[in-house]
């Protein structure tokens, strides 16, 4: 019975996935095409921590239990991990980080890195500076960038606090966008080495407060990319060669808008509705990751039209922008907007796409009729 509830599920994927009209626009020249289904045996919500495949494997978490998950290439569960406490070989629950690095998962907390085998066997625990202390609660982030096994990158460090903070320009030149860890033989941890700021001439320096400072990170033919969630610049550092930016360019995405800010300054109870409001309307980024040949792939909103966040916001209803994907060919120095598979009522795939390699990407979708596993679309991203 469940065979046959899998098959007719994804013929209605099949049915949409592989439809190319509708939304797009002159401006496409790839479209995403089904070539494998698989099913995955989670019971409760989760999202991948994993951006792409690593090692063959994708590591998942399920929000109502707060436990890892390492997903193969087909679908399978092979392995789950639940380390939390304050002992020997555990990490604490402030988690702002996790990963999978040269055959091993990955967990940062407050105090160490903490290293295991793909069978949950705890192999080592390396402090790391941390003066702040702090971390997140919640589903961990994928993006601590490994370079070797003695350096790696963090993005984004408090950079989130900056809405509710009153700054000003001579602070935003002090908060770093990324910071460098080296480890250190002499002391047996990893400390900071180098970080990367702001632009200065960009759109995030600025008077202006936005609700999200954050940036999508990743490493790339031996720079450091960043691309700001509410910008279509993107930026090239050199970890370790340059505070700021060697390059950039202005990415040509269609229906991406140019953020809009608040002349305020700070993120107050009497403000939070209006920094609420620019959330949903200005354009986004939730998703980007490398690709093989160089390139890269993105999702992004388009944002809700001010008009028709204000007519929601008076029905109760919490407005969602449209989602696209969004393809850089670096061949040919162009990026190309994409339509992406659809999925139920959600007009998003947040944190439920993982990039499998050779242009294949998993999507995961709602399952309508059995609760007890989740439908995995395999899709290519191919050139008319």
């Amino acid at each position: 019975m469940k065979l046959l509830t899998l098959s007719v599920l994804f013929a209605v994927i099949i049915q949409f996935g592989c439809n190319r009209a509708g939304s797009e626009s002159f401006e496409d020249r790839y479209y995403f095409e089904l070539v494998d289904t698989l099913r995955i045996d989670l019971m409760y919500d989760f999202g991948f921590v994993t951006k792409s495949a690593v090692n063959g494997y994708m590591l998942a978490y399920t929000y109502q239990d707060g436990v890892f998950h390492l997903i193969n290439m087909s679908g399978e569960v092979e392995y789950s991990i639940d380390r939390k406490g304050e002992g020997p070989g555990e990490y604490s629950r402030n988690l702002p980080f996790a990963t999978i690095f040269s055959g091993n998962l990955v967990f940062m907390d407050v105090r160490n890195l903490n290293f295991y085998r793909f069978n949950g066997d705890w192999v080592k625990s390396v402090p790391y500076d941390n003066p702040e202390g702090g971390g997140t609660i919640g589903i961990p982030d994928s993006d601590l960038l490994f370079i070797d096994s003695g350096r790696f990158v963090v993005p984004n460090p408090n950079i989130g606090e900056l809405p509710t903070i009153p700054a000003d320009l001579r602070l935003l030149d002090t908060i770093p966008l990324w910071t460098e860890y080296n480890f250190s033989d002499a002391t047996g941890r990893y400390e900071k080495s180098n970080v990367g700021l702001m632009d200065t001439t960009g759109i995030l320096y600025s008077n202006l407060k936005y609700p999200n400072y954050k940036s999508m990170m990743w490493l790339q033919d031996g720079f450091l990319c960043q691309v700001p969630q509410v910008s279509s610049m993107i930026y090239r550092y050199g970890v370790g060669r340059s505070l700021y930016p060697l390059d950039k360019m202005r990415l040509k995405i269609p229906d991406f808008k140019d953020p809009v800010g608040l002349d305020v300054a700070s993120r107050t109870i009497e403000n939070f509705k209006l920094f609420n409001r620019f959330s949903a309307i200005n354009s986004l980024f939730n998703y980007v990751v490398p690709t093989d040949n160089g390139g890269f792939f993105a999702i992004y909103s388009t944002g809700v039209p001010g008009y028709e966040y204000d007519k929601l916001i008076e029905e109760v209803n919490f407005p969602e922008g449209q989602f696209y994907g969004f393809y850089f060919d670096k061949m040919l120095s162009e990026g190309y907007r994409i339509s992406l598979p659809k999925n139920g009522a959600h007009p998003s795939f947040w944190k439920q796409v993982s990039y499998l390699g050779e242009d294949r990407f998993l999507f995961v979708f709602d399952n309508p009729i059995e609760r007890d596993f989740y439908l995995g679309g395999v899709f290519r991203l191919k050139e008319k």
